[in-house]
C-alpha cells in the first residue's frame, strides 16, 4: 500500500543518513600519518604503518579517482587485455598526463589568416617557457587511485655495481630491505620457474639470447637471465601486482585505521618554524587540500606528513610549500595566499629554502626495436622434444592455424643485467640493461594483422649520468592543468652519455638481429626523451643539504617530520628499473618512522596549530 511504500522509503532515506553520520564521525580530525599520493610506494610506506604493532590512524590523499576495482589493482588483470595485450596500449596512454608542452613554435606558416591560433598558451600542461631542445617531452604522470600501479610493466630488477649507494647504506642492509619490499610487490625472480614444463616461447628466446651474448663474450654474471616481474603467474595468465596488492589487498584497505581520500589534490603544506639556541626547527603542522568533487579547501593535521607523488609531482608540492629567495615583498613572488588566520609572519608557515630541489635529474635514455622470431627458431621450437606434445595437441585443435604456438603459452621475460662502468668508454664497458619480451607500453604497439606470438620487443635502457644543470624547475607564472607550479624540464644529454648510447644502440641491433627481423615501422630507434618513466634525483638521498634533499630515512633536511618517497631520492645514475629500490628505501623510512611514533617523538600534530578560520577541517 502507499503508507507501507512511503515508510520504506523514510526508513532507506533515514539509514543512509545515519550511515553518512557514521562515516563523518568515523573520520577523524587529526592523523597519526598523513600520506599523499596511492602509488606503489604510498602503499608501501601504508602498509608498514597497518601492520605496526600499535594501531596508527593513517590517512592517504590521492588527486585523481578509483579508475579499478579494487581500487588500485592493476587494470591489465583485466581479462581482456590478458588475451589482447595490444588493446591495452591505449589504457597506458589514457592514464599519462604529458607533464611539460612547448608552445613557442606552433604556428604554422600555412594556416588560414581569419583562424586564431596562438603561440605560447598555458592550458592544460601548455608551458611556453619550455625549451623544445631542453624538455623531456614524453615525461608524465597518472592522477588516480594506484598511480602507475595501475598500469606498470612490472619489472623489479635490483640495483647492481655503481648504481648502488653503499655510503648511505651498506650493501648488506639493501639486500635485507630488497627481500621485504619483494615481499610486498610479490616479485619473482623468474616468473615461471614453478611451471611445471618451462614455457616454449620463454625458454627459447631466453636461450637464443643466451647464445648470442655468449658469443660476444659476455661474462657469465652478465648474461641474460629470467627477467624480475612483480606477478603471480597462473596459467595461463599473469596476474599482476598493483598498487591494490602492495597496501596487503583488502586486510589492510579495509581497516578502521585506513581511510581513503580520493580526488583531493594537496596544494600545499603548512610548516611551523621555531628557533631554540640558534638551531631552526621546522615541523609540517598540517596540509591544505582541494576537494576537486566540491570544489573547496580542507585542512588536515597529522603527526607525520609523507609525501609519495612522483619523481616530479613531489618536489612541485614542495616548491609550493617552500621559502624563495626571492623576497616575499618582491612583486615576481606575492605573499602565498593562506585560506586562515596566522598569529606569526607568513614565511614561519613555509617549509625551509631547498637548493637541491628538482637538480641533479636523471633520465634514462630508452632504445627500442620489436622483430619478428627467424623461421628457423620457430621451426626448432616446434620439433623440440620439451614442447612436442603442446604442438601437436594445438594443430589438432587449430588445424588451419599456420603458427604452432599454443594460444595460453606465455610471453617471453629476458633481463639482461647492467654490468657496470669502468670510466673507459673504448673497453667492454656496458652501461645499461636490456629487457627482451613482449608487453604493453604507452608506444610500440603492433598491427592489428600481426600475430604478437612471434613479436618480440628489445628496451634497452641507458643511464644518464649526474649533472647538477640538468634539472626540472617550477614556475612562478605558470599553472599546471591543476593549479600548481608548471614544472619546466632543462636537460642535456653528455658527450659520453651519448657515445655510451650508440654502443647501446649497435649491441641492440645486433641482438635483435640475431633473432628475427625488424617489424616495419619498429626499426631500431632511440624513443622520445622522459619515456621511460624512470626519473631520479630530483629529491635525491644525501647527507649534504646543499646537495641533497632527503637524508637516508628519507626525512628532509632542516624538517623534522617530513619525509618522501619517491624514485627521485635515488641519489646514483642507474639503468634499471627504480620502483623496487624506491620501495626498499620506503620500508627502511617507514621502520625509521614507526619506531620514533612509538616514542612519542612525533606527537602532538593536532595542537601545533590553532586557527583554522576560512576552510573546513577534517
Amino acid at each position: 500500500c502507499f503508507t507501507h511504500y512511503i515508510l520504506s522509503k523514510f526508513i532507506q532515506i533515514f539509514k543512509g543518513y545515519c550511515l553518512m553520520r557514521t562515516m563523518s564521525s568515523n573520520r577523524p580530525n587529526h592523523y597519526d600519518v598523513a600520506i599523499i599520493g596511492s602509488g606503489p610506494l604510498g602503499c608501501t610506506f601504508a602498509r608498514k604503518l597497518l601492520e605496526a604493532k600499535k594501531k596508527y590512524n593513517v590517512v592517504m590523499l590521492e588527486a585523481g579517482s578509483k579508475v579499478s576495482n579494487p581500487p588500485g589493482s592493476h587494470l591489465q588483470n583485466t581479462f581482456r587485455y590478458q588475451k589482447d595485450i595490444n588493446s591495452f596500449t591505449n589504457v597506458i596512454r589514457g592514464h599519462l598526463q604529458i607533464l611539460s608542452v612547448p608552445t613557442n613554435y606552433i604556428y604554422p606558416d600555412n594556416i588560414d589568416q581569419e583562424a586564431e591560433l596562438k603561440n605560447g598558451t598555458i592550458h592544460l600542461n601548455q608551458n611556453p617557457e619550455q625549451k623544445r631542445e631542453d624538455n623531456l617531452s614524453a615525461a608524465a604522470a597518472t592522477y588516480c587511485v594506484g598511480g602507475m600501479g595501475t598500469h606498470w610493466t612490472c619489472a623489479t630488477p635490483r640495483l647492481r655495481g655503481d648504481e648502488r649507494f653503499p655510503y648511505l647504506i651498506p650493501d648488506d642492509e639493501m639486500e635485507k630491505l630488497y627481500d621485504e619490499a619483494e615481499g610486498y610487490f610479490r616479485t619473482s625472480p623468474d616468473p615461471y620457474k614453478n611451471d611445471i614444463n618451462p614455457p616454449m616461447l620463454h625458454t627459447t628466446v631466453l636461450e637464443r639470447l643466451q647464445e648470442y651474448y655468449r658469443s660476444i663474450k659476455i661474462s657469465n654474471e652478465n648474461e641474460p637471465k629470467p627477467l624480475p616481474l612483480a606477478v603471480n603467474y597462473k596459467k595461463p595468465y599473469n596476474l599482476w601486482t598493483g598498487s591494490y596488492d602492495i597496501l596487503g589487498g583488502d586486510k589492510n584497505y579495509n581497516k578502521e585505521n585506513f581511510h581513503l581520500m580520493d580526488n583531493h589534490l594537496v596544494k600545499r603544506l603548512i610548516c611551523m618554524r621555531k628557533t631554540s639556541n640558534e638551531t631552526e626547527i621546522n615541523t609540517v603542522i598540517g596540509l591544505l587540500a582541494r576537494n576537486l568533487n566540491e570544489n573547496k579547501d580542507v585542512f588536515i593535521t597529522a603527526n607525520v606528513f609523507i609525501v609519495c607523488g612522483g619523481s616530479i609531482l613531489t618536489p612541485q608540492l614542495l616548491y609550493n610549500s617552500m621559502e624563495k629567495i626571492i623576497p616575499l615583498s618582491s612583486p615576481q613572488f606575492p605573499p602565498p595566499k593562506f585560506p586562515l588566520s596566522l598569529p606569526l609572519p607568513r614565511n614561519h608557515y613555509l617549509l625551509p629554502h631547498m637548493p637541491s630541489l628538482g637538480k641533479n635529474l636523471c633520465e634514462q635514455s630508452l632504445a627500442f626495436c620489436q622483430i619478428a622470431l627467424k623461421k628457423d627458431i620457430l621451426n626448432n621450437m616446434y620439433t623440440d622434444g620439451r614442447w612436442k606434445k603442446e604442438v601437436d595437441e594445438h594443430k589438432s585443435k587449430y588445424p588451419n592455424d599456420p603458427i604452432y604456438i599454443p594460444f595460453d603459452t606465455p610471453f617471453p621475460q629476458c633481463l639482461v643485467p647492467y654490468s657496470g662502468e669502468s670510466g673507459n668508454e673504448n673497453g667492454k664497458d656496458r652501461p645499461w640493461h636490456a629487457q627482451v619480451h613482449r608487453a604493453a607500453f604507452s608506444y610500440g604497439d603492433t598491427p592489428l594483422p600481426v600475430d604478437n606470438r612471434v613479436i618480440l620487443d628489445f628496451r634497452y635502457f641507458g643511464k644518464t649520468r649526474h649533472n647538477k644543470k640538468n634539472e626540472v624547475q617550477f614556475s612562478d607564472t605558470c599553472k599546471d592543468m591543476y593549479g600548481m607550479p608548471q614544472p619546466t624540464f632543462h636537460v642535456k644529454a653528455s658527450e659520453k652519455d651519448t657515445k655510451y648510447n650508440h654502443k647501446m644502440m649497435i649491441e641492440m641491433t645486433n641482438a635483435a638481429l640475431s633473432l628475427g627481423g625488424f617489424l616495419p615501422g619498429s626499426e631500431p630507434q632511440f624513443l622520445s626523451p622522459g619515456v621511460a618513466l624512470h626519473i631520479t634525483g630530483t629529491v635525491r638521498m644525501g647527507t649534504d643539504e646543499n646537495d641533497s634533499v632527503v637524508d637516508k630515512n628519507l626525512r628532509v633536511h632542516k624538517v623534522s617530520n617530513l619525509f618522501l618517497g619517491s624514485n627521485g631520492v635515488i641519489p646514483t645514475a642507474i639503468a634499471a628499473n627504480p620502483t623496487i629500490t624506491s620501495a626498499a628505501l620506503a620500508i627502511k623510512s617507514a621502520n625509521y618512522i614507526i619506531e620514533r611514533l612509538n616514542n612519542g617523538e612525533f606527537e602532538g600534530g593536532e595542537n601545533r596549530f590553532g586557527n583554522y578560520h576560512g576552510y573546513s577541517r577534517l
